[in-house]
């Protein structure tokens, strides 16, 4: 993707910018924000997670990644995000990752998890599926809600054995530190119980869309990753202007005054404390389906990862300081 010119000046300012002392954090990138505005410190979060060498040198081999890698990988397990029987149209259901997989030789699945189910009842089925599985290696694709529904089945008592032969976790636009969406409805109360009565409606638990509060305590710490595991969390950085699904800018309106956010609900300060590699793809927003052609970006992602592009460093922060040199991507 060649950058738009207001795009490429605005990052190349963020690159520039010295106004930020040691690491980025949450609190700086709010003050930041108010600042100078919700497009900068969009910008600005980018560009300092494309500053960690791990990082930039991910997006470069996914950028220049053919299908035809070695995978260490015997197949992909897809598991698909919220409402993804209902809402097919969102990506949710996982069948433009069976394509690349196609593309690339592997065989994959969607695992059956609940449309829009509980976290218990979604980790049970992550884990059945990956028994039935067992002695094949794996790699674990996520989408949206489907990160936190993988992030919980992490946290349960035998994770390490139930995961012993997944090699890699790739996230896309994963809700893995909830959402404050939820918050949002909480405070007005006609829609929050409008929404909990269609859910009653078509047979969904409302505790499902609880848990998804953010910073919620089925989600709020991360569980210790087993040490074999691959890692590689892919969001979406768009700006109001690049926003193309339709259902991106009410959602990117609601979040903004919290700050930068993908349209679908994620709070890109929380890429801050991720563990493993983060991937961020600017002029994109949740749905990863912009006006440009993602899909051999988004193909480069899943084969360099499962390829064993993305180093086994699970338990470190994304962000994590780095004394590499600053590098811009194209994308």
């Amino acid at each position: 993707m060649m950058l738009a010119e207001e795009d490429a000046r605005l990052r190349a300012r963020a690159a520039e910018w010295s106004g930020v002392d040691g690491a980025l954090d949450a609190r700086q990138l709010e003050k930041i924000c108010r600042d100078e505005g919700l497009d900068f410190a969009t910008a600005l979060l980018h560009e300092h997670l494309l500053r960690q060498g791990e990082n930039a040198e991910f997006l470069r081999r996914a950028q220049t990644a053919g299908t035809s890698a070695k995978l260490e990988a015997d197949m992909i397990g897809v598991v698909p995000g919220a409402f993804h029987r209902e809402h097919r149209h969102t990506g949710a259901d996982g069948a433009r990752i069976l394509r690349i997989a196609r593309e690339m030789g592997c065989a994959a699945e969607v695992i059956p998890t609940g449309s829009f189910g509980t976290f218990e009842e979604n980790a049970r089925a992550i884990r059945e599926w990956l028994e039935a599985h067992r002695g094949r290696r794996v790699a674990l694709l996520s989408l949206s809600k489907g990160g936190a529904d993988l992030k919980y089945a992490l946290r349960q008592p035998g994770a390490e054995e139930t995961f012993a032969s997944v090699t890699t976790w790739i996230g896309l636009s994963g809700m893995v530190q909830g959402t404050p969406l939820v918050g949002w409805l909480r405070q007005r109360w006609l829609r929050w119980w409008s929404v909990r009565l269609l859910l009653w409606w078509r047979g969904h638990p409302g505790r499902a869309l609880c848990e998804l509060s953010h910073g919620s305590n089925e989600l709020a710490d991360w569980p210790a990753l087993p040490p074999h595991l691959r890692v590689v969390h892919v969001y979406g950085f768009p700006l109001e202007r690049h926003l193309a699904h339709a259902w991106a800018p009410k959602g990117y309106a609601r979040v903004a005054p919290l700050g930068p956010n993908d349209g679908g609900g994620i709070l890109l300060a929380d890429l801050l404390s991720l563990p493993g590699i983060v991937c961020p793809i600017w002029g994109a927003d949740h749905y990863l389906a912009p006006a440009w052609d993602v899909s051999p970006l988004l193909r480069g992602i899943v084969s360099s990862a499962i390829a064993g592009g993305a180093p086994r460093q699970a338990s470190q922060s994304a962000a994590t300081p780095s004394t590499a040199p600053r590098t811009r991507s194209s994308t």
